[in-house]
């Protein structure tokens, strides 16, 4: 064929595949993202991904069941030290084999509840709109922009799975747009062709809190939040080992946790950085709180002053 007949084919080609999209009915952006929230809690899955934020580059490997309505993970660092994290039924176990280190958290306390989100209430909040369909680890995708209605919140931009929903591009940005973090699947399987994490009871059983180590339901606390950042509202409050509080609050899309507890030693105060999760302390006479979230710094700030002791 000449290279005359090859533009030609190209061309063809392109205007089948417009007039194919153009008969699709387009999905509701809002909706995709409750969408995304189902796949990744509800989906087996199994690839490898990079995270990136600044110069940093971080590869990884991921691993996700659900058994019995339970959910199971493995994540693998593959540059670096050697780090894991395994999610069991109970709790979260965090492996590093350079430092000979295991240390094991109650789930509860870390994990963002994923209930079905309100997309009216979201909706004031941030603006849903759909991008190009794009190609991401050999899968055709379509690209969700998500943009902050104030300055108290980040932008994203996420490439979904158009099978699974499952997000296999994600981007989060500043106000003026600039990248602050990025994660970018580089191969994916789902459904039958996962790795059966359940048998490995050997790393699940890691997982798996000491006793009285586990964080309760907190009933009555002396501690209230009041004039939170609009759009934020609690979502849990635990008491923790060691006489800690921790406060979850969400706006439906990102969340923000406060700990509380007695001055030990040295006070956090102002604001540092670990990756892309910003941190704020200060301290209140004897107590430390200490503001953690993928948030501006403001909002850990507003977030940290709506708490009061009664």
């Amino acid at each position: 064929m000449s290279g005359h007949g090859h533009y030609t084919a190209w061309i063809t080609c392109g205007l089948l595949l417009l007039a194919g999209l153009a008969g699709a009915a387009a999905p509701d952006p809002a909706r995709l993202y409750r969408d995304m929230q189902q796949a990744v809690h509800h989906t087996d899955y199994e690839g490898r991904f990079v995270y990136q934020v600044g110069p940093r580059l971080d590869a990884m490997y991921v691993v996700h069941r659900m058994q019995n309505g339970r959910e199971l993970e493995r994540l693998v660092a593959l540059n670096g030290d050697p780090k894991q994290v395994i999610r069991g039924e109970k709790a979260v176990a965090c492996l590093d084999a350079h430092r000979r280190r295991i240390s094991v958290v109650d789930s509860a306390a870390h994990v963002q509840a994923a209930a079905d989100a309100d997309l009216e209430a979201l909706k004031t909040l941030y603006t849903f709109s759909l991008g190009e369909r794009v190609r991401v680890a050999g899968r055709p995708a379509i690209e969700l922009q998500i943009r902050p209605r104030d300055r108290l919140r980040y932008g994203y931009r996420i490439a979904l799975d158009e099978q699974t929903r499952l997000p296999l591009h994600s981007v989060m940005l500043d106000a003026s747009g600039r990248l602050l973090s990025q994660t970018l699947f580089v191969d994916l399987k789902t459904g039958a062709h996962v790795t059966p994490i359940e048998r490995d009871l050997s790393a699940l059983k890691l997982a798996e809190p000491e006793a009285g180590a586990s964080p309760r339901p907190l009933e009555h606390s002396p501690w209230q939040a009041r004039n939170l950042p609009p759009g934020f509202r609690l979502v849990s409050r635990l008491g923790m080992p060691e006489d800690v509080q921790h406060f979850l609050f969400s706006d439906g899309l990102t969340s923000v946790s406060v700990y509380i507890e007695p001055v030990r030693g040295q006070v956090f105060e102002g604001f540092s950085r670990i990756g892309a999760i910003e941190l704020y302390g200060t301290r209140r006479g004897d107590t430390q709180l200490t503001v953690v979230g993928e948030v501006p710094r403001e909002t850990l700030r507003r977030v940290a002053e709506a708490m009061q002791r009664q």
